[in-house]
């Protein structure tokens, strides 16, 4: 089993409206992401799936989207939220709406034939630059749910290549320099990270990407991965 990951795959639920309007390397992205998913993964491969899934704002909505990726390869799928998904609300809740070969991770973890995959969704920490002191209750939250995400994947026991820590927002400043959250990550035996969100050159050229501390860092945001689902290689 393989493991790729693809994050901020932003699938429109209107039909009228698109990603277009984002430059070039959107334009018709959803069947560029489909193409290039097909080509890469195999069936008994498993996919990550790091949050900014889809525009909708309702559930009902969202499930089209969803049933979408899970109808392609893969033996499973996992995801967590990413700041744009304001259809995902309790997470408990939306578990048993969802396809079976997919698992939501909240602050929780999941063990898929030997490999343990946990995360959350994280969030901007305070010392980046486009930080707002408002978002100190939801930052703080989210540190708490990774070191939650990140006990529970120890607890799940040995996993073949370590833990694979899925979020969506880097544990890294929009300038590339660690927060909080890598301080937590670097207390567990994490072997990949993999996160999105960022979509700005400057972003991608200051991130960390590689090995870092001895974890495999991996930005997924789909834009920059070409819309392919990206092979996660551990160190």
């Amino acid at each position: 089993m393989k493991l790729f990951a693809i994050s901020d795959t932003h699938f429109w639920h209107k039909p009228e409206r698109n990603m277009n309007q984002f430059g070039e390397i959107w334009i018709d992205h959803e069947s560029k992401i489909k193409r290039n998913w097909r080509e890469a993964v195999g069936t008994d491969d498993l996919v990550m799936m790091g949050g900014d899934i889809s525009w909708a704002s309702r559930t009902e909505e969202a499930m089209v989207h969803l049933r979408q990726l899970c109808s392609l390869p893969g033996i499973a799928k996992v995801m967590v939220k990413g700041n744009h998904d304001h259809w995902w609300k309790k997470t408990d809740k939306l578990q048993p709406l969802l396809p079976q070969n997919l698992t939501a991770l909240s602050g929780s973890a999941v063990k898929i034939k030997g490999e343990v995959i946990c995360g959350t969704r994280g969030w901007l920490s305070p010392n980046d630059p486009c930080s707002d002191t408002l978002d100190k209750k939801t930052f703080e939250k989210e540190m708490g749910l990774l070191e939650q995400a990140l006990i529970q994947a120890v607890t799940l026991g040995p996993s073949l290549l370590g833990i694979h820590l899925l979020l969506h927002f880097p544990p890294f400043t929009t300038t590339g320099a660690n927060t909080p959250f890598w301080e937590v990550i670097k207390r567990y035996p994490v072997a990949t990270c993999t996160y999105g969100h960022f979509h700005m050159r400057h972003e991608w050229e200051k991130i960390p990407k590689g090995e870092v501390d001895g974890v495999w860092c991996s930005l997924t945001s789909s834009d920059f991965i070409n819309h392919r689902p990206l092979l996660i290689s551990p160190r």
